[in-house]
């Protein structure tokens, strides 16, 4: 009250955990809210009663794709890889931070990283790696050239939080 915010109950949605339908629908129809049901989407990330699946974050390895791929014809290798950096250490670290990503995910970014990082000015070019993977995810200390390994991101994002609600 002493903000003066209040719940806009006509854009918020009711979803029931172990409520009747009846329960349900009359409470929707105090608040003057919809009804809705598992899965659904709360700032971007999937909210389900079950661990997501690799389809379930889908929109985040499109996201990296048309970063990634859009972008990186027109760069040299100092900027892409950059640009690799930059696309892969924003745009899923909301999810990295909350949800374990499935391996697939996981090797999908990569693959797009490494298409990015490698093929240069045509998007077409079957161009074998100029390094292992291994050796481009080392941190720049040890002589790599610093690309985030997202497994690694991903855990450690993870223990970050589990370490807080100690």
């Amino acid at each position: 009250m002493s903000t003066g915010l209040r719940v806009n109950f006509s854009k918020s949605m009711m979803i029931p955990i172990n409520v009747s339908n009846e329960r349900l629908e009359i409470l929707a129809r105090t608040f003057g809210c919809s009804k809705g049901s598992f899965p659904f989407t709360y700032l971007g990330l999937p909210l389900s009663i079950a661990r997501p699946r690799a389809q379930d974050l889908l929109p985040i390895v499109d996201r990296c794709e048309k970063r990634l791929t859009g972008m990186s014809c027109f760069l040299n290798q100092a900027d892409r890889l950059h640009m690799t950096n930059v696309v892969l250490s924003s745009l899923p670290t909301f999810f990295l931070c909350t949800l374990v990503l499935p391996k697939a995910v996981i090797k999908q970014i990569d693959k797009y990283s490494k298409h990015c990082l490698w093929r240069g000015p045509d998007i077409n070019a079957r161009k074998p790696p100029k390094a292992a993977w291994k050796m481009v995810c080392k941190p720049k200390e040890e002589g790599g050239p610093g690309v985030i390994d997202i497994e690694k991101q991903n855990k450690a994002l993870l223990i970050k939080n589990f370490h807080s609600s100690l």
